[in-house]
């Protein structure tokens, strides 16, 4: 499976799953943790690249290497109704949404080639797709359709997933190394993270979908553009309890944007860099993963796999002061996403 492919800058650069490669590691690490302590909240979901799996974890178990740590695992399986492509194309996966509909309880995914939705928890295919373009992002419409980010396809689509589990309509946004989608239920807009083709420009912004559920249409809500304030826009995730706010992350930092005043403030973990994915519980508690490769010195459990992965889940409080970690051993964990059915 393509992983990364190769790309010249003159400073941190978007590649496949680990967007500027692996430049030489910085200040920033989590302080060693004492004993652990349990963490109140919503279940853990981590797209883990040494298990080839979706695995569910629960906060609140100190020892995440025990199988009472781990509440649930899926991998795409002819007996779940997937194609013998998809399961082999399938590495692990590199988003992960759980979201409500009329109808049921359903997970929009994505894997470096491959795009689904299943029926969660039972995981059976609902949707899927085998698709090129380095996918990054997925997110499940409240009309049932599927919204995708390719950082290599430069593209943002949304396929008319509602008409049908084999249905392969779609429309599509040119985006530079378009990485996160993210539904905003109060604007009525996806919020994606890309690059301007036209200037380079490293952008934040809204899509408007329009058109009718079987013919979709994309249009940039133009007013809401912001340029990042680093280079390489990489997750978009809900603040949860404060509707008025996303998280955000680059190669270069991580913030806190204010949709209000279309502004960006550093994040109160102290600005850490190549943070893949990031949340926060209703406590406030914040929920981060950051490359092995990039913490100095590297961890003593660490991802040797690849150098856009971690080992470890990093927990710290609302007002920035670490907590501790979740360490894993041999995992290759890339994204990790609070698990709860609202968008925002």
């Amino acid at each position: 499976m393509k992983r990364m492919i190769i790309c010249l800058a003159v400073v941190l650069v978007a590649c496949g799953k680990n967007p500027g490669g692996s430049p030489p590691p910085g200040p920033g690490n989590p302080p060693p943790a004492s004993t652990p302590e349990p963490y109140p909240g919503h279940l853990l979901a981590l797209t883990n690249d040494a298990t080839k799996q979706i695995e569910i974890y629960d906060p609140v178990a100190t020892d995440w290497n025990t199988a009472e740590a781990k509440k649930w695992r899926w991998s795409p399986s002819t007996a779940l109704g997937f194609t013998p492509e998809e399961v082999t194309k399938f590495g692990g996966g590199t988003d992960f949404k759980v979201r409500k509909m009329p109808n049921g309880t359903f997970a929009a995914l994505t894997d470096n080639s491959f795009a689904a939705i299943i029926a969660y928890p039972s995981g059976q295919r609902v949707w899927s797709k085998v698709l090129t373009g380095n996918l990054h992002s997925a997110e499940l419409l409240p009309n049932g359709n599927l919204a995708i980010a390719a950082s290599d396809g430069n593209w943002v689509r949304v396929y008319a997933t509602s008409q049908g589990a084999n249905n392969s309509a779609y429309t599509e946004y040119a985006l530079g190394a378009a990485h996160a989608v993210l539904w905003d239920p109060g604007l009525q807009c996806l919020w994606v993270t890309g690059q301007d083709r036209s200037n380079n420009a490293h952008i934040l912004t809204a899509l408007a979908v329009g058109g009718t559920d079987a013919q979709p249409d994309l249009s940039e809500l133009n007013q809401y553009r912001v340029t990042l304030p680093t280079a390489w826009g990489h997750e978009v995730a809900a603040y949860h309890g404060n509707t008025n706010y996303l998280w955000v992350t680059t190669n270069g930092g991580e913030y806190v944007f204010n949709k209000t005043t279309k502004s960006f403030s550093v994040s109160p973990t102290n600005n850490l860099t190549f943070v893949k994915g990031m949340g926060n519980q209703p406590s406030g508690q914040i929920v981060l993963i950051r490359p092995d490769a990039n913490k100095s010195p590297r961890p003593a459990v660490n991802c040797s796999l690849n150098s856009w992965s971690s080992s470890t889940v990093d927990f710290y409080t609302a007002g920035g002061q670490f907590q501790g970690s979740r360490p894993v051993s041999g995992a290759c964990f890339y994204k990790v996403k609070i698990v709860t059915e609202h968008y925002q």
